[in-house]
């Protein structure tokens, strides 16, 4: 049956609609692939950005040690290069035998808890561990009114005429107290700095005192310029505690004519006086059994010291 006018504008209306609703849908549908698929890219963009990288727990000092007990791997976001974030596997070293040999780090740079630690930020310790190191108290040399534990500092001599001479270089403060402070020093070391006591004890006038470096973490280590006496050199050559390279260096450096016009610099400063170095050490034994008395008593009852029954 043939349709009149008005059934033919309404169908025609009607296929009219339902054709541009199903244009604005497949828009919207196209619309919304589009969207979804442009989520996935950026999702997987950010995927490829998240990295497992060695963060601060704690607040870290420039020239503290760095440990791994001090990091925490925390998986974030970063465009920084994975091959510059520092990882467990930079703290071991393996030699040519295939043996593992622990590596020992320093902050450059003061890094605050959470900050991303990245291998430029740390140096590898100047000081490893050696078979002849051991932790040493000094009470006798003249510290910074400000030092404190963790620091670093330079141990030098100063003459009567002006002369100041590095005796140890870079030595990290351990612990102190108002008149003394730990170090860590290797047996040549032991031997020198005893020599600068000795020697300061018999001169008047003269300084032996430690000196703070600002920027630890940044700073190198000080060229020592100090040149222990013949008797003290003889007991370093002979020394078997003390390795052959460790002699060549020094042997090396002492030789050299400009340390060998500091010691006659050193030499004759000093004054042969026998009473001021028995009154240097007598002070030196007092300070340490003033202190001993003290840490003992603090301790008492502790079980930390005192007689323990086998």
């Amino acid at each position: 049956m043939a349709m009149n006018p008005m059934q033919r504008r309404a169908r025609n209306s009607f296929l009219t609609g339902m054709l541009v609703t199903l244009v604005v849908m497949a828009v919207v549908v196209i619309a919304l692939l589009y969207r979804i698929n442009q989520l996935n890219e950026d999702k997987e963009k950010l995927i490829a950005l998240q990295s497992k990288v060695a963060v601060a727990a704690q607040d870290i000092r420039s020239g503290d040690d760095v440990t791994e007990d001090l990091l925490v791997m925390e998986t974030v976001q970063t465009t920084v290069d994975k091959n510059i974030m520092l990882t467990s596997a930079d703290f071991i070293e393996v030699d040519d035998e295939g043996n593992e040999f622990a590596l020992e780090y320093i902050s450059k740079v003061d890094l605050p808890k959470g900050t991303i630690i990245t291998k430029d930020m740390v140096a590898e310790a100047e000081n490893q561990t050696t078979d002849d190191q051991r932790i040493q108290e000094y009470n006798m040399i003249t510290l910074p009114s400000q030092l404190k534990n963790g620091q670093y500092v330079d141990i030098r001599y100063k003459l009567p005429n002006g002369s100041d001479y590095i005796v140890a270089s870079k030595k990290k403060v351990l612990q102190c107290t108002s008149d003394a402070m730990w170090i860590k020093v290797s047996e040549a070391e032991i031997l020198t700095i005893g020599c600068a006591i000795h020697e300061s004890y018999q001169t008047n006038g003269s300084k032996l005192y430690a000196t703070l470096y600002s920027e630890a973490g940044l700073q190198a280590t000080a060229s020592t310029t100090y040149t222990p006496s013949n008797e003290v050199w003889e007991l370093i050559n002979k020394d078997p505690n003390i390795t052959q390279e460790t002699r060549n260096d020094l042997t090396s450096k002492y030789n050299d004519q400009e340390q060998a016009n500091a010691r006659v610099k050193i030499e004759s400063a000093i004054l042969s006086d026998p009473s001021a170095v028995e009154s240097g050490i007598q002070s030196e034994k007092t300070a340490l059994r003033t202190a001993r008395e003290a840490f003992v008593a603090e301790l008492d009852g502790t079980g930390e010291i005192g007689r323990v029954d086998e």
